[in-house]
């Protein structure tokens, strides 16, 4: 027997050894994992509350909105109560407020016309950072004429914070708010804008003897 015949039998029996590891390799091994996760929108929902309105004394009566007393017959030098609002923070997500907008109607009568433009509002408000501060003073038309009435730097109140406003009317004297249009600059500049520099203010004139007025203030929420 040739020498080099053996050789060639073995590196016969070699590729076929190499030939079926290949085929096992050709095998694939799979496998996959997965992740979900539910996302739930929060709600917004701030209620008013206020000692001197019946059915919504505390934020557990989530009221939206608050009918103060009546006041009057009043003089031509006058202001009347600051009512105490507290608006809390009845939902489950942050909320953030920044801006206030009045508005107002009147009654049929012209006095009611002259009323209203010779009525100044005190709006003040407090806030977990402090105040109160001054948020808007002078005309009551300076106030309906501005869109917002005033601008807030945002505050943000989480679930369960509060913050508390006061708004009073008057005629012929100054008003809690004192000799200033507003504690803001931007709110100040706005006013002043409008009406001029804050002056105590004139009394009624006859001409709004009879007339009613009824003023309504909106703050405005984000979340």
């Amino acid at each position: 027997m040739s020498v080099s015949r053996p050789l060639i039998a073995l590196l016969g029996v070699g590729f076929v050894g190499v030939a079926a590891i290949g085929a096992g390799a050709g095998a694939t091994f799979t496998t996959s994992t997965t992740s979900a996760q539910t996302i739930t929108a929060g709600t917004i929902d701030m209620s008013l509350s206020a000692a001197n309105v019946p059915g919504c004394t505390s934020a557990a009566d989530h009221c939206h909105a608050l009918t103060l007393p009546a006041v009057g017959p009043v003089g031509s030098t006058f202001e009347s109560p600051a009512t105490e609002v507290t608006m809390t923070n009845t939902g489950n997500i942050p909320t953030t407020f920044s801006s206030i907008q009045m508005t107002a109607t009147h009654g049929s009568s012209a006095s009611s016309a002259v009323l209203l433009n010779e009525m100044n509002v005190c709006i003040q408000g407090k806030d977990a950072s402090g105040g109160p501060w001054v948020e808007g003073n002078g005309p009551l038309t300076t106030a309906l004429n501005l869109h917002p009435s005033v601008v807030e730097n945002p505050v943000k109140l989480a679930p369960g914070e509060s913050a508390t406003y006061w708004v009073n009317f008057y005629a012929g004297q100054d008003s809690l708010c004192g000799g200033i249009s507003s504690s803001g600059s931007h709110t100040a500049a706005a006013w002043e804008g409008v009406s001029g520099s804050y002056t105590t203010p004139a009394s009624l004139t006859n001409d709004a003897m009879g007339g009613s007025v009824t003023p309504t203030l909106t703050w405005s929420f984000t979340g």
